[in-house]
């Protein structure tokens, strides 16, 4: 009785291993949520991370290390983060009114990561520049990052 189990396990994990191997098409991969860390003690603003945004427009970062998010971040003092263990990824919209993160998440499929982000509106009619971060284990060289950002209606 306990070999109909253990078949089981086995042949979820070869599915699961055959999901992602390297000439899987998009189509044989599972879509799988990944763990995300937030970033403690930083005060970030859209406005001193990076360049300036076009309206419509949205900018996306993959940082592996302090000397990498230094170099984007120009107002505040940049957080302390274990590059060795974590992959920084963050974006910013210029919206054509104030809007806020709703929801962020990042899932998997193969080795192909998505960080997808949704706005909300806000309640002036300003233009304002969204800034989105989050930490994710450390990326392995090759390993691609899509950001998927969904503006208010």
């Amino acid at each position: 009785m306990k070999r109909k189990p253990l078949l089981a396990l086995a042949a979820g994990g070869l599915l699961l291993l055959n999901s992602c191997k390297e000439d899987a098409t998009p189509q044989d991969c599972a879509v799988l949520p990944v763990a995300t860390a937030s970033v403690t003690g930083w005060e970030a603003s859209p406005y001193c991370f990076a360049t300036p945004v076009a309206g419509g427009q949205y900018q996306t970062y993959v940082i592996n290390s302090t000397a990498e998010l230094q170099a984007l971040n120009h107002c505040t003092t940049a957080p302390t983060i274990d590059f060795a263990r974590y992959t920084l990824l963050a974006g910013k919209t210029k919206t054509a009114a104030c809007s806020s993160v709703k929801t962020q998440r990042v899932v998997r499929s193969c080795a192909q990561y998505t960080f997808e982000v949704e706005l909300a509106a806000g309640a002036c009619q300003a233009s304002t520049e969204v800034l989105y971060y989050t930490l994710v284990p450390k990326l392995a060289a090759g390993e691609q990052v899509a950001f998927t950002v969904t503006l208010p209606r």
